[in-house]
């Protein structure tokens, strides 16, 4: 509420209550009574109020009428009849204040004014001259100034070229209101209805017929903002700003653009955003009344700041720091007003005097509210609203600066450039994804958290911030990320892809759990694929993590369990062919296994698995597996073929291998010759000959046609056929190797381009 307005309500007038004098007048005997009408002195108006910038003053002129309206009073007494005449020989009217060269005049004479200061108005006791009697009436027309007050004086009067304030009110007990505006100025007008008009450029505004004189006031102001100063400030940063004064203010226009011409390069810095505003901003000075309760306001779709005439540091850079501290970066009211709090008092740490700090006050102070419950009243206008509205400033600050003084402006630096990028507050493994979801207090709470590293966020929300409702959704919260938590911590370097992340970041917490449990799902199924491809002595395939942390959907995290299940199936497929591999093998199944490579397949299968074909390496188990149960019918197959050969050449061949096959070591197959089909029988039982001959432990006496010492075993028989075929004699198994051929380890290894 302005200062007029208070005045204007706040006193009651005391006009037509004038200075009466009675005197006992006799009268013929018989003299007729007049009746007394309802004003005893009736004080009717016309006032016309001026205003003059060239004399820094509003001129005002009040024409009254008074009456006298009080009858003589006729008594009748034993010595005949008594007349009693009343007359008036002033009045009084209530003025302003900061009324100046007041003076009155009844035609051409002057009329003598005396002047009593009351609280908030001054009483002005004008005398007429003569006595004022029943029935007559005076003309006479008070006049006075009403100087502009000075920047920053108490005075509710601004007038200047480019700007002025006033406020008007009727007088006596019924009277109209004429109040003249210069051309050139837009007007506007608060408090009691009146009429506007136009008269050569000039603005008329005005009221009749207005009864309750006491109650009726109306506040004018006249802005004519291009006379304002147009003082450029272009920093190196690309701030750009037009600093608009009062022509008459010299003071305030290089006090705000001084401050601004230091700090804002300072402001920049300790934000570590860029200028956020395309083109300039306004910053023009405005009557401290006329901001209703507020020092400054920076109109966002405007690009203006509007600051008062009284030059306080910390609202000049404030309101400059609010072309970043909006609804374009956050949402909440008690989150931009902390922040340009806190970094206003930062900067004229470096910049000014500083040392300024939130006043200390708790949660149950005067006024206190939780602070997503603080909103804007519009105006404050009445205590209660000023309480709340203190308290509101004074605790979102003391937020903020705990937060800054916790995690440093480093930290807010991140947490800043994150909200600005709208960057998602769950990082994942690849670069930060863009949300859009707005910037409320529950995503600042998570940037603090995640990307600052705030350990005091939490409990600094319960205690000042949050309402009961809202405390119930922090507990829900709790649980989600100590789920979470424990995700990335079983994870052990996978960190969940976007799918997960998503719903947290927008406290969407069951929907979060869901997932969570799936992504948990698929690491248990990730730890059984690392513990079979440990058995077989590989790595698993780097597919399944890109899948997992690559995750942006629902349908992508099922399709990541999905291939991890059948990763899982594949591996452990493997390690049971592995196996099958490895184990030793009858007679059978060797002579089935001549030309084929099961290591080599194996070692092929397990490359494909790495390099993330997993269909492949299925294809090529199964193959192998294909191979290692039909070897020993192969084999069979093989070993009658080649003893039919055998008994038409001799009858002893097959007797030979199967003996030295039982007592020798065991012999490595030997590979079939590039371009020698692999399945095809040997041309001859050479092909079963051990590559180095090795001497029994207890020779025996060499048979009839025996070869010579030192000659291959698988040799041929040369011309020893039997005169009756003979079956061959039933070949014990020969004794498993104690290790492999050429002195290879027992565990397979994969070859580089398998």
């Amino acid at each position: 509420m302005s200062g007029a307005e208070r005045r204007g309500r706040g006193f009651r007038r005391l006009a037509a209550v004038a200075t009466l004098a009675g005197a006992a007048l006799l009268a013929p005997a018989g003299a007729s009574p007049a009746f007394a009408a309802e004003d005893e002195l009736a004080l009717a108006s016309r006032a016309t109020y001026t205003l003059e910038p060239e004399a820094l003053a509003i001129r005002v002129a009040v024409a009254v009428i008074a009456t006298n309206n009080k009858p003589d009073l006729v008594e009748s007494t034993a010595s005949g009849t008594r007349t009693t005449r009343y007359f008036y020989d002033g009045a009084n009217l209530v003025i302003h204040s900061e009324a100046t060269a007041v003076a009155a005049r009844a035609g051409d004479s002057d009329l003598a004014v005396r002047l009593t200061p009351e609280e908030g108005y001054t009483i002005a006791e004008v005398r007429f001259g003569r006595d004022l009697y029943f029935g007559q009436s005076l003309e006479f027309t008070l006049t006075y100034d009403l100087p502009g007050g000075a920047p920053r004086s108490d005075s509710d009067i601004r007038v200047g070229s480019a700007f002025a304030t006033f406020y008007a009110w009727a007088f006596g007990d019924r009277g109209d209101v004429t109040i003249a505006v210069p051309a050139g100025y837009e007007v506007e007008t608060t408090g009691a209805t009146v009429t506007e008009s136009s008269s050569e450029g000039a603005t008329l505004l005005s009221a009749t017929a207005i009864a309750d004189v006491p109650e009726w006031f109306v506040v004018v102001v006249a802005d004519r903002h291009d006379s304002l100063t147009r003082d450029r400030l272009d920093l190196p940063g690309g701030e750009r700003l037009l600093i608009r004064a009062w022509p008459e203010d010299e003071e305030w226009l290089e006090r705000v653009g001084g401050l601004l011409r230091v700090g804002l390069p300072v402001l920049v810095e300790k934000i570590g955003l860029a200028w956020p505003v395309d083109g300039e901003i306004e910053v023009a000075e405005v009557h401290t009344p006329l901001l209703e309760g507020y020092a400054g306001v920076f109109y966002t779709n405007e690009d203006l700041i509007e600051i008062s005439e009284e030059l306080d540091e910390l609202t000049i850079v404030h309101e400059a720091s609010h072309a970043w501290f909006n609804s374009d970066l956050f949402v909440g009211r008690w989150i931009n007003e902390g922040l340009a709090d806190e970094y206003a008092a930062r900067v004229l740490d470096e910049v000014s005097v500083g040392g300024l700090r939130p006043r200390g006050l708790s949660p149950s102070s005067e006024g206190a509210v939780r602070l997503n419950e603080w909103s804007h009243p519009g105006r404050i206008s009445d205590e209660e609203t000023d309480a709340r509205e203190t308290f509101g400033y004074e605790a979102s600050w003391t937020v903020i600066r705990d937060l800054v003084g916790e995690i440093g402006e480093e930290g807010m630096r991140t947490v800043f450039a994150a909200a600005d990028a709208r960057q998602v507050a769950y990082v994942g493994a690849s670069e930060p994804e863009a949300v859009t979801i707005q910037n409320d207090w529950r995503r600042f709470l998570d940037l603090l958290e995640e990307i600052g590293g705030s350990a005091s966020a939490e409990d600094l929300y319960r205690r000042w911030v949050v309402t009961t409702e809202q405390e119930a959704q922090l507990e829900e919260r709790a649980r989600a990320r100590e789920a979470y938590a424990a995700l990335v911590d079983a994870g052990d370097g996978w960190l969940p892809g976007f799918a997960v992340r998503d719903p947290l970041g927008r406290w969407q917490f069951a929907r979060a759990r869901e997932r969570i449990e799936e992504a948990g799902a698929i690491l248990a199924i990730r730890d059984d694929i690392a513990e079979v491809a440990d058995r077989l002595g590989i790595d698993p395939p780097g597919s399944l993590r890109a899948a997992y942390q690559g995750a942006t959907t629902e349908e992508a995290l099922a399709s990541a369990r999905a291939a991890a299940a059948e990763q899982l199936a594949v591996a452990t497929e493997l390690a049971a062919t592995a196996e099958a591999v490895r184990a030793s093998r009858d007679p059978f199944t060797a002579i089935g296994l001549i030309g084929e490579e099961p290591e080599r397949d194996l070692e092929a299968a397990t490359a494909a698995f790495v390099a993330g074909s997993e269909d492949r390496a299925a294809a090529r188990a199964a193959e192998i597996r294909t191979l290692l149960d039909t070897a020993d019918d192969t084999g069979r197959t093989r070993t009658l073929a080649g003893g039919g050969l055998v008994l038409a050449g001799g009858g002893l061949a097959a007797a030979a291998v199967v003996w030295r096959r039982r007592r020798g070591p065991a012999a490595e197959v030997a590979a079939p010759e590039v371009g020698e089909p692999a399945g095809d029988a040997p041309e001859s039982p050479t092909a079963l000959v051990p590559a180095e001959p090795v001497a029994p432990a207890d020779p025996e006496p060499a048979e009839p046609g025996a070869p010579p010492e030192g000659a291959r075993p698988y040799a041929t028989l040369g011309g020893r056929r039997p005169s009756d075929p003979a079956e061959p004699p039933a070949a014990e198994p020969p004794t498993p190797a104690t290790e492999p051929p050429d002195g290879r380890e027992g565990d397979e290894h994969v070859r580089d381009g398998a």
